[in-house]
């Protein structure tokens, strides 16, 4: 359950790691890879970015992190928590295969008998219709990707995306123009575009129990929180949390009082993540 908190400098919270659920399915080799990240480094750079939602936490980036932390046994994880759905921005990942024949791609995702797929026109043809997503091949031929009547969505987006994911030659992309992502790429053979999906489609999805694939939703969290490098050490202690809700406060006050908050209002790159 949701604890009162008391009020930050910043909106971070100490919250328990049970009451954080997922939007989206993780991937399970890049878990394994941070959690010996994180083992080596022992601090918590950059926390995930949550809003509640029924008592709970649903993340909406962090996914790996969160997952990561509980795996390693942690009871509290510190998350940034952002309430005003108005500001977020969600954009939709597309998926590229490269190197793959199409007719390989093609043919694969036919097998599946969760999906169908059918082949239209152009790509005028693919708005207005029920659809988990469509696939365009470098040969010009359009499919829309449909669940089959007795399929749960999710289910069948699952496992579209895990079918292609586990042959090694996916991309994302935020570009869904296939000519333009060509000219990139030169070796794609076939990209997958899925629908916008709004925020609070995502959040029916969570709350329903159910999870979309890793790697389609992007949020734009203005004001995240980065290199918090908190100690985890303490944050996987049996202190109570109310006493880790007042570490992370004396944290980010200490930072403040030192001048170690930085606020860049510009869009950054950054190199070394």
């Amino acid at each position: 359950m949701v604890n009162n908190k008391m009020k930050n400098i910043l909106p971070l919270e100490v919250v328990a790691l049970e009451d954080i659920f997922l939007h989206e399915n993780v991937d399970p080799p890049r878990v394994e890879k941070l959690v010996k990240r994180l083992t080596a480094d022992g601090k918590l750079s950059n926390p995930p970015i949550v809003m509640p939602l029924d008592h709970q936490y649903v993340v909406l980036d962090g996914a790996t992190r969160t997952t990561a932390l509980k795996e390693m046994g942690y009871p509290h994880a510190i998350v940034q928590v952002v309430t005003n759905e108005d500001k977020l921005e969600l954009l939709t990942w597309s998926h590229f295969i490269r190197q793959l024949d199409s007719s390989q791609v093609v043919k694969m995702l036919a097998n599946l008998p969760e999906i169908s797929l059918v082949e239209i026109g152009s790509l005028d043809e693919t708005n207005g219709h029920d659809r988990l997503c469509y696939l365009q091949t470098v040969e010009g031929q359009i499919f829309l990707v449909k669940a089959n009547p007795t399929v749960n969505s999710a289910v069948a987006l699952n496992k579209l995306t895990e079918t292609y994911i586990n042959t090694g030659f996916m991309t994302r992309t935020l570009d869904s123009n296939f000519q333009q992502v060509k000219q990139k790429y030169p070796d794609i053979t076939a990209l997958i575009v899925f629908p916008k999906y709004t925020v609070a489609q995502v959040l029916q999805v969570a709350q329903s129990g159910q999870r979309l694939p890793a790697g389609i939703t992007r949020f734009i969290i203005p004001g995240r929180v980065l290199r918090v490098n908190a100690d985890l050490v303490y944050l996987k202690s049996a202190r109570p949390l109310s006493e880790k809700q007042r570490w992370l406060a004396d944290l980010l006050a200490d930072k403040r009082d030192n001048g170690r908050i930085r606020y860049y209002a510009e869009p950054v790159y950054l190199l070394d993540e």
